[in-house]
Order: C-alpha cells, then structure tokens, then sequence
C-alpha cells in the first residue's frame, strides 16, 4: 500500500481484537486517546483482556482500508458505525482531554 494517511509512522503499534483478524468482524468503534495517544480499533462483539491484539496501524489499514477516513481523528476522540458500509459518526470521549481544544 502505497498510500498512508496517518499522520503516526506505519510501525505504530495499536489496538485491535481477535475478532477483527482472526474472524474477520469489521471495525465498529475507534479510540484515539489523549493520555497515551494509543489507538484502539475494535469491533462490536464483547471484549476480554484475552481478546486484545497488538498489531501495527499499517498492517491493520491494509486489512481494513475503510479505517483511513480516520487518520484526521483527534486525540480524546472516537468513532463508531454500525457496520462496514455505515457512515462513521464521531464525537469526543467521555472524561478525556481533546487535541486540538475545540
């Protein structure tokens, strides 16, 4: 892939859950914390420590490009869909600091 539109390196690493790579359940919500400035990309299915899957942004945009209308999602935000043809709607994590401050 020859296009990447994050502004992290392709090698940073992120969240995601079995669900999404072994199962194949699409992206349903995103984090993008401000404390860590971590990424968290999870399906809708219940979730467990065991679930987490540490995987780089790169690799994951490769498995899921429809992520990359993502890449200007602030720190403290989110965003949800109710599946993978749904239009993503974002907002502002609850108790968690924005950047930029809007």
């Amino acid at each position: 892939m020859a296009y990447y539109p994050f502004s992290e390196r392709k090698g940073m690493l992120c969240f995601t859950c079995c669900h999404v790579l072994e199962d194949n359940k699409p992206i349903t919500f995103v984090t993008h914390h401000f404390d860590d400035n971590n990424w968290q990309f999870l399906c809708n299915s219940e979730h467990t420590d065991a679930d987490a899957v540490i995987i780089s942004i790169g690799e994951l945009l490769e498995i899921d490009p429809s992520i990359e209308k993502l890449c200007d999602l602030p720190v403290g935000g989110f965003a949800t869909r109710k599946n993978k043809n749904a239009k993503w709607m974002t907002g502002q994590l609850p108790d968690e600091k924005s950047y930029p401050v809007r």
